[in-house]
């Protein structure tokens, strides 16, 4: 018998020697799953797409056509609209002045959307505060006159009529008296006396990643009616929805039937396609006006509204999928971009039949992110082990293993 020797032979992905690939879900295996995801007793026959954006193929779709209810994933529509027709470096400014009538200031915007009441949230996420800009409006008034002051006028153009009311609410807490007057941009202009600060927002990229990520439906609202605007359309319901479909239009998406109530996804009566949504994802997939859109999409188990996503039911699949979420009671969507190894996959699923009760939504959440865990891979460093040992008659074995 021939002396044993034994050879061992580790090589890492990133080494540049011989490597076995870990293999990626194909697309045939991905339709298999999909199709077992839409046969789903807990998903209760959803609207749903699979495509590869590598070919434009649809994989699998089941109800694909039908218009459901798209809950939160309507906002991809509005980003891709904000995207389409707002300047991604524009800051929204908000200014506060002294008037030249004795005891009133000015306040100018142009429609800030993103404000808040509290100065702590402002401060933390480099926001407006509408109290603080009350604050600073009654501190200058009492500097101004010198006495504490105990009523206020408070001329505004170009911000939200909410907004005055809340500094309004505001200011009776400091015991103080304020009478709102909105006027034109001209006539406020013209009310200046003195400025006193100027505050401005994020950038519109910013804003438009922070309700895409979170699902800010006050701000998602805010922002598709001033896209609205600046597409030459009505800052309303009506021109939102004309918005999308001139939107949906320019990328050869036919969008006609679409019914948009809103810029949020909140109405149950919008009603989108899980086609629709599958082929816009496709568009904006790899063009580099919409890669911003792209990125801003929570990503499972890491940030935004899927954050505590797949850590129970799929960890395989954390950071790997990229996805919009939706929910309104009785409905449950998800849509975007899931992850296999060098492949990706576009996804939609529009669940708008489900019953109205927490544990339903909760079901289908946890359904859903099992399907998808079965797909989502991760691109990892693999090690092959090879293993000979010399006998007489000579044996060779080889064993393939991915690293955790």
């Amino acid at each position: 018998m021939k002396k044993i020797c034994r050879a061992l032979v580790i090589a890492l992905a990133w080494s540049g020697l011989a490597l076995s690939p870990a293999q990626s879900f194909d697309p045939a295996r991905a339709s298999v799953v999909f199709a077992n995801l839409a046969a789903d007793p807990n998903l209760k026959d959803p609207s749903v797409i699979l495509i590869d954006p590598t070919t434009g193929q649809t994989l699998f779709e089941s109800n694909s056509e039908a218009l459901r209810k798209p809950a939160s994933t309507l906002k991809i529509l509005t980003a891709v609209s904000v995207a389409k027709y707002l300047d991604p470096q524009m800051r929204f400014q908000t200014s506060l002045s002294l008037a030249s009538e004795t005891g009133a200031v000015v306040i100018q915007g142009d429609f800030d959307p993103w404000t808040t009441l509290g100065k702590g949230t402002a401060d933390r996420l480099g926001i407006t505060s509408i109290n603080y800009l009350a604050y600073s409006a009654q501190t200058a008034v009492d500097r101004d006159s010198e006495i504490k002051t105990k009523s206020l006028t408070i001329y505004y153009n170009g911000i939200y009529d909410s907004e005055a009311l809340s500094m309004k609410k505001y200011l009776k807490t400091r015991k103080v008296n304020a009478t709102l007057k909105e006027v034109s941009a001209i006539a406020a202009q013209r009310l200046v006396e003195e400025p006193i600060m100027n505050s401005q927002s994020p950038t519109v990229t910013q804003i438009s990643r922070y309700f895409t990520q979170w699902s800010d439906n006050v701000l998602s609202e805010r922002m598709s009616r001033i896209a609205a605007r600046a597409a030459g359309f009505t800052s309303d319901a009506k021109g939102i929805a004309a918005l999308y479909k001139s939107v949906l239009r320019d990328m050869d998406i036919d969008g006609s039937k679409i019914i948009v109530k809103d810029g949020s996804g909140l109405s149950h009566d919008n009603r989108l396609s899980a086609a629709i949504l599958g082929k816009l994802l496709l568009k904006i997939h790899t063009d580099p006006a919409y890669a911003k859109v792209v990125e801003s999409l929570p990503d499972g188990g890491i940030n935004g509204t899927l954050n505590e996503r797949f850590i129970k039911t799929a960890p395989q699949a954390i950071g790997l999928v990229h996805a919009k979420t939706g929910t309104l009671n009785g409905t449950v969507t998800l849509a975007g971009y899931v992850e296999s190894v060098d492949r990706e996959y576009i996804f939609v699923v529009l669940a708008d039949r489900l019953s109205r009760s927490y544990s339903a939504a909760k079901l289908a959440r946890d359904t859903l992110d099992r399907y998808l865990g079965k797909i989502a891979l991760p691109l990892l460093p693999v090690i092959v082990i090879t293993q000979v040992v010399e006998t007489t008659t000579p044996i060779n074995t080889t064993v393939s293993s991915t690293t955790p």
